[in-house]
This record gives structure tokens, sequence and C-alpha cells, in this order.
């Protein structure tokens, strides 16, 4: 059985809770307490040196980040139905859009979400806050243009983007700028997925 070092409040560790329910893998949640900064301390080091989670642990193998986790799974299982195309092209195309889901949404997303959850409001940083709005403003008018025709962002299905995208599009109403309706739908169909439904509001 897999082990998972997360804490409920991380955004990283949400997406891999997420695909293990979507590929009803067993596993163990290993709580790593960052509230009491565990992970800064010699016995959570040694597992990440970088103290951060999520970290997957298969036996003696450890691995972090979240979306290398996935890949390390989905090529692990070799599932019917993989995340991954094996279409090199089309491989390519999704680590482009997995590459500017990181960049240009979470990245500034997580920068906004910070202060407002966790700064006090005459400690915000506007400018860096506006520029992070900016910047996710533009990430959503391009999404807008794949969504006006499909449902998903790629292969017109639930698949690794959504996986990744959930648990920061889940506070999407905290990011002070226009998101268009087709991006809006798109967020709801994602947050019903009874995988992501189960992690994030179970």
């Amino acid at each position: 059985m897999y082990g998972l070092y997360s804490h409920p409040n991380s955004t990283y560790s949400k997406r891999v809770h997420i695909y293990l329910k979507y590929r009803n893998l067993e596993y163990e949640t290993i709580h790593v307490a960052l509230d009491k900064l565990e992970n800064r301390k010699k016995p959570f080091l040694a597992i990440n040196p970088y103290g951060k989670v999520p970290v997957l642990k298969d036996g003696d193998f450890l691995l972090a980040e979240s979306s290398v986790i996935i890949r390390y799974l989905e090529e692990k299982h070799m599932f019917s139905n993989p995340l991954f195309p094996t279409d090199l092209k089309q491989r390519a195309i999704l680590g482009q859009m997995l590459n500017r889901c990181e960049s240009e949404f979470c990245f500034p997303g997580s920068v906004i979400y910070f202060f407002k959850k966790f700064v006090p409001e005459e400690k915000w940083e506007p400018k860096r806050m506006k520029d992070s709005a900016k910047r996710i403003g533009r990430h959503f008018e391009i999404l807008d243009g794949i969504l006006n025709v499909n449902q998903y962002l790629f292969s017109n299905q639930f698949g690794l983007l959504e996986i990744l995208y959930a648990p920061f599009i889940e506070h999407f109403a905290m990011m002070d700028t226009k998101v268009p309706q087709a991006v809006e739908d798109w967020i709801h169909r994602v947050l019903e997925e009874p995988s992501v439904k189960f992690v994030l509001k179970g």
C-alpha cells in the first residue's frame, strides 16, 4: 500500500489525493503537521529536504512533487485509459499546458490566496496581488478559447489538467478577476467530479 505524506490544507497534496481516488488506488495518509512546523524538522527533512508535501512512499521509494507523483503512478500501473497520451506531440502539448497551469494560474493564484487567507489586510501587497490577478485573467481568456468548444481542457474529457487545477480553482472567487462563462462552467463541472468532490468537500 502507498503512503502519502500530506496536510489537509495543502493544495498540492489535494492533487494527489484526488488522483488516488480517481484511480481507486489504496493508500494511507501520513499526516505532516505543517502548522507545528513538522516539515522543517529533521525526521521529515530526511524524507524531503525541501520540507514540502506531498511525498509518496512506495516501499522504500520516496517521491515528491505532485505532478511527478501522478506521472510515476500512471506509468507504473499502465491503466487502460492513460492520462498521458502515447503520441509524442500530444504528450508534449499536454506537458506545455501543465507548465502553463503552474506558472500562469497556480503560482499567481497562490500569491493572492496567501495574502487573503493568512495576512492581515493592512499588510497586503496590492501591486503584487493586482499583477497576479492580471496574469490569471489573461490565462482565463486563453482557457476560454478552448472551453468554448470543449467541455474539458485536453482530449475533451476529465483528465490530468483538471486534477491539477482542481484544488486551486476551488478558490477562483478570490482571484479578483473576470471569469469567462465557459471557464466558470468548466470550474463547476470539475468541482462536481466524484473524486474531486470527495477530496475537496469530504
